[in-house]
């Protein structure tokens, strides 16, 4: 990635406008950088959806003057890119295009998702751009994250083979804008953006500017069944299927034993957690958003 911001400063300095480019050591120091240069300029996260949630984390936590919004524009040159996906096409190959995206400084309000875990002894608060997830697809993760890195990109798919012979549907109680829609389900998706899992469109009509969450469940259904819905996802017609839900909502509540909850990719902790949308707190530069799938 660090090749990729240079290229991209190159283009903003080209254009007249000031840059640096922050080289972080780990996540933590991601989203304190994100954290001290909110206030005064634009925060460009390049990399993956791991580097834009961990600035989201750090542009939320910021302070901003009340009345204004932090500002973030995304350059996707990670391996998923899912955040993205849901704000608008991103062409990585013309960073002159993109800089001027940036000098401009056209930004358009989006949505982003709180989330407070209330499992730990202090209720911690974590932020989200794309899809919150709990069920079969975080418990695959939790395998695939336990494997060496030397597996690459296949972890995930060795993380279905070992984690479905085993996996057993939960009773998941979910409050939804104060209504009941408990339920045994598979997966428990929230979407404030359409995808995750390198292009699986899980929620493929979220938006990130309606103030609502897409939340798509696959319900208590027999595993072969649920491996014929799985690939569905690639382009949002799963939600043909019989066996899956959906709805949109506000805020909502959900509990389930032994489940951990994973937004953007990353582990929040374990459930119950309360997850409500945050309409307009960010500021996005960049391309507009069309809401297409990929073909």
């Amino acid at each position: 990635a660090v090749p990729a911001a240079s290229t991209l400063a190159r283009a903003i300095a080209g254009l007249g406008a000031p840059c640096h480019v922050h080289v972080p050591a780990d996540e933590d120091e991601t989203r304190r950088i994100a954290q001290r240069v909110a206030p005064e300029g634009i925060v460009v996260a390049c990399g993956g959806d791991g580097t834009v949630h961990a600035c989201v984390q750090g542009l939320m936590a910021a302070g901003i003057t009340p009345g204004s919004r932090p500002r973030m524009a995304i350059w996707p040159v990670g391996t998923g890119n899912d955040i993205v996906r849901g704000l608008g096409p991103v062409d990585v190959d013309d960073p002159e295009a993109f800089a001027e995206y940036l000098v401009e400084g056209n930004a358009r309000p989006v949505d982003v998702g709180h989330v407070t875990i209330e499992a730990s002894e202090e209720m911690r608060e974590h932020f989200f751009l794309g899809v919150l997830s709990c069920g079969f697809d975080s418990d695959v993760n939790e395998r695939a994250n336990a494997m060496p890195a030397k597996v690459g990109r296949a972890r995930y798919l060795l993380g279905v083979a070992r984690e479905l012979p085993s996996f057993r549907p939960r009773w998941f109680a979910i409050d939804s804008d104060g209504t009941d829609r408990s339920m045994a389900a598979m997966v428990v998706a929230i979407g404030n953006g359409p995808a995750y899992g390198s292009g699986m469109f899980i929620c493929p009509g979220a938006r990130t500017d309606d103030g609502l969450f897409d939340v798509t469940v696959v319900t208590n259904v027999a595993k072969r069944t649920l491996v014929s819905v799985l690939p569905r996802v690639y382009t949002g017609r799963h939600m043909e299927h019989e066996a899956v839900e959906a709805w949109r909502a506000q805020v909502l509540r959900i509990d389930a034993p032994d489940s951990v909850v994973y937004a953007d990719g990353e582990r929040l902790g374990s459930l119950p957690a309360r997850i409500q949308v945050k309409a307009g707190a960010l500021h996005y530069i960049g391309p507009p958003a069309h809401h297409e799938l990929a073909e």
